[in-house]
């Protein structure tokens, strides 16, 4: 069960992360969509600061969608409340992958990670961009809910703001680098061992709220052609300074993820495959 779970939600993980740009309208103002079919792949830690790691391959779908309000692209899946030149409000949404606490030499004995949705409000600052507006730098906030997908319960929140360089040419690069916050009860949820999970190697451990570590992420996508598409992406967590640091679950003090994805559109719309970094 736990396997069909995770292997469901890596799917949806790879279209958030690495997801296409969606631009455009026709002449008709339809919404314009596109569907395609691919493969993908992804390496991540059990969860940040674990020894342990998973890699998944598996065909994921292809979904380019704008409306009016819910717009699905490179930013992943998203609704805005305000969508304006210079400022931006929106919901959107991350996932945080299931651990079965057997697999993990750190956790064995204790309960298991369930997957998790992080979820809430990004406001975004356009701060800068070129003449010919293929260089961009804004900074963004979103703070998020952490939705148990087992029970609907809170595990807590989560605060990443970050800076993003995005820079169009025949294909799209964005840099971001920024530090994280979390709630007390988000780091309980990975970091702390109560007492009747400690062991002779794992002693009892309280986890706080506060910093949560530094992120930086690299990420690149390209319209190859009216059919094909390609992204992927390079996210790096350093943990040193992180107010769990000394939990007995860390293992190490950082933490690298990679993913990356190949599609083919059935569907192609032709101003995305013409001009598909148009805003």
């Amino acid at each position: 069960m736990r396997t069909a779970v995770r292997y469901k939600l890596i799917l949806v993980c790879l279209i958030l992360s690495i997801s296409p740009i969606s631009h455009a309208k026709d002449d008709t103002t339809k919404t314009k969509w596109e569907l395609g079919i691919g493969l993908g792949v992804l390496s991540l830690p059990h969860y940040r600061g674990s020894d342990q790691r998973d890699e998944y391959f598996a065909p994921v779908p292809y979904v380019r969608f704008r409306g009016e309000k819910l717009k699905v692209d490179r930013e992943g899946g998203r609704y805005y409340f305000i969508n304006g030149e210079t400022f931006k409000l929106d919901v959107s949404a991350a996932f945080a992958l299931p651990v079965d606490s057997d697999d993990n030499r750190s956790r064995q004995g204790m309960p298991d990670l369930d997957a998790i949705l992080e979820i809430g409000p990004r406001m975004q600052w356009f701060l800068w961009e070129s003449e010919d507006r293929r260089l961009r730098f804004r900074a963004t906030a979103p703070v998020r809910l952490a939705v148990n997908l087992s029970d609907a319960g809170n595990e807590g929140w989560f605060f990443a703001p970050y800076l993003q360089l995005r820079y169009y040419s025949t294909m799209e690069t964005a840099f971001s680098v920024g530090p994280m916050w979390a709630s007390e009860k988000f780091h309980d949820y990975y970091y702390q061992v109560d007492n009747q999970y400690a062991t002779v190697g794992r002693p009892a451990y309280d986890a706080q709220a506060g910093y949560s570590g530094f992120r930086f992420t690299l990420t690149n996508s390209q319209r190859i052609s009216k059919h094909y598409w390609w992204g992927g992406f390079i996210r790096y967590d350093l943990l040193s300074g992180a107010t769990f640091e000394d939990s007995p679950l860390i293992k190490q003090k950082d933490a690298l993820m990679l993913g990356f994805a190949i599609s083919y559109i059935f569907n192609p719309v032709k101003e995305y495959y013409t001009d598909p970094y148009r805003e």
